[in-house]
C-alpha cells in the first residue's frame, strides 16, 4: 500500500524499471483540446499533444537516469496537464541535485538540436510576422518550439521547477544553510510577479501556472522546515511503544479484525506471531475486505517488509527512510529488539505541531497579584 501515490494516476508502462503513470486530469485535458479542434484537424492535434508529452516524458527520464547515476532511485514518473514529475526517493546532495535538475532541460535542448536540420527558418520568420489566425506551422516547427519552451520555462528560478532546484543547489554549494528557504522565498516573489503580469495582460493560464508553482514552492518550504525540525528529535520521541499498540494474532480472521477495529481508534494494527511483528494491516483494508472475504485470515492483507529504524536515531533519519521506501510505517527497534512503530502520519503531525509552536510560542504566564 503506497500512501503517497495519487490514486488518480494510471500506470501505462515502465522505462528502465521506472513506472510511467498518467494522471486522469491529463487525459481529460487531452480529450478537451482534441474536442475543441476542427473535425478535420483532430488527429493532427492528438498526435501533436502526444508528441509534446513524449518530450515531457523524455525530460523527466533525463532527471531519473542522472539520479540513478548518483545512486538515487526513481519510483515513478507521472504526467500531469502542467508537465511531469519524477518521484525520486531521497533528497540529493547539492552537486547531484544540480546535475539532476539540469538534465531535464538538456534533453529538450538535444531534441531541439536534432530538429534543426528539418526547419525552414525563413518560414519561421514569416510566420512570426503573420496574424495569429494565419500563423501555420509545420509539425516539426511546433515540436521544436515546444521543446525550446519546455526547456526555458523549466529553468525559471522557482521551486519546484528545475531552475529553482538549480538555484537551491548553487546556494548550498556556496555553503548557505538556508538554501531551500531562500530559493522558496525567491520562488514566491517570482510567482507573485507572474500573477500580476498575467492579470495585466489578461492571461488566465499564466495566472493558473503561477498559482501552481506558488503552491509547489510552499510545499518545498514546508518539507525543508520539517527536515530541519526533525534534526532536533529522536525516533523514540514520536514512536508508538509496543505496549500501547493493539495487536492482532497472525491467525485472526478479517471478520474478527473488523470487530476489533470498531473498538479502537487506531488507523492500523500490528500483526504478530507470538511476540514477533509480521507487518501491519490498515483499518481501511479491513473494511474493504470484510464485505467480500470476511472468513479469510488477515495474513492475506498484511503489509510486510516494513523498514526498520533504531529508536535512538535522529527523527530526520526515520522521515527520510519513510519517504525513500514510500512506506506508511516503520518498525522501531532498541538494541535490536522490537520497541514500537513510527508512522509517516504521526511523524508529519508531530513536526507540524512543533513548527506551529515555534512560529507561535505560548505567551509567558502572568502572575496575578495577591489581593490584600
Amino acid at each position: 500500500m503506497n500512501q503517497h501515490r495519487s490514486t488518480w494516476s494510471i500506470q501505462v508502462g515502465s522505462v528502465a524499471s521506472i513506472a510511467i503513470r498518467i494522471h486522469v486530469t491529463f487525459l481529460l485535458l487531452f480529450a478537451y483540446f482534441v474536442y475543441l479542434s476542427p473535425a478535420d484537424a483532430r488527429l493532427n492535434e492528438a498526435l501533436f499533444i502526444t508528441a509534446v508529452f513524449g518530450c515531457v516524458l523524455a525530460h523527466e527520464l533525463g532527471h531519473a537516469l542522472v539520479a540513478r547515476y548518483f545512486g538515487i532511485h526513481t519510483n515513478d514518473i507521472t504526467l500531469y496537464p502542467f508537465g511531469g514529475i519524477a518521484s525520486i526517493t531521497s533528497q540529493p546532495a547539492p552537486k547531484a541535485e544540480l546535475a539532476i535538475a539540469l538534465a531535464g532541460p538538456l534533453v529538450n535542448v538535444l531534441v531541439a538540436l536534432l530538429l534543426l536540420p528539418s526547419l525552414d527558418f525563413s518560414h519561421l520568420a514569416a510566420v512570426s510576422q503573420a496574424p495569429p489566425e494565419e500563423a501555420l506551422l509545420s509539425f516539426q516547427e511546433k515540436i521544436f518550439i515546444a521543446n525550446v519552451s519546455i526547456g526555458l520555462f523549466n529553468l525559471l528560478p522557482a521551486l519546484p521547477m528545475d531552475g529553482g532546484r538549480v538555484l537551491r543547489a548553487l546556494l548550498a554549494l556556496c555553503n548557505s544553510k538556508n538554501a531551500t528557504f531562500i530559493a522558496a522565498r525567491v520562488s514566491k516573489v517570482l510567482c507573485v510577479l507572474m500573477a500580476l503580469g498575467a492579470v495585466l495582460i489578461g492571461q488566465p493560464i499564466l495566472l493558473l501556472i503561477s498559482f501552481i508553482i506558488f503552491i509547489g514552492a510552499v510545499q518545498e518550504h514546508v518539507r525543508a522546515e520539517s527536515r530541519s525540525l526533525a534534526e532536533a528529535f529522536l525516533v523514540e520521541d514520536v514512536m508508538v511503544a509496543k505496549e500501547n499498540l493493539e495487536t492482532l494474532p497472525h491467525g485472526t480472521t478479517i471478520s474478527k479484525a473488523l470487530r476489533a477495529s470498531f473498538n479502537s481508534l487506531q488507523p492500523l494494527f500490528l500483526v504478530t506471531v507470538g511476540d514477533e511483528p509480521q507487518g501491519v494491516v490498515f483499518r481501511e483494508e479491513i473494511l474493504e475486505h470484510a464485505a467480500t472475504t470476511p472468513d479469510d485470515y488477515i495474513s492475506a492483507i498484511v503489509f510486510r517488509d516494513l523498514p526498520a529504524v533504531d529508536a535512538r536515531a535522529p527523527l530526520s533519519q526515520a522521515l527520510a527512510l519513510l519517504e525513500e521506501e514510500q512506506s506508511h510505517v516503520a518498525l522501531v527497534t532498541r538494541d535490536g529488539v522490537f520497541a514500537g512503530i513510527a508512522s509517516y502520519d504521526r511523524v508529519a503531525d508531530f513536526l507540524l505541531m512543533k513548527g506551529v509552536r515555534n512560529h507561535f510560542p505560548p505567551e509567558e504566564e502572568t502572575e496575578w497579584p495577591t489581593p490584600p
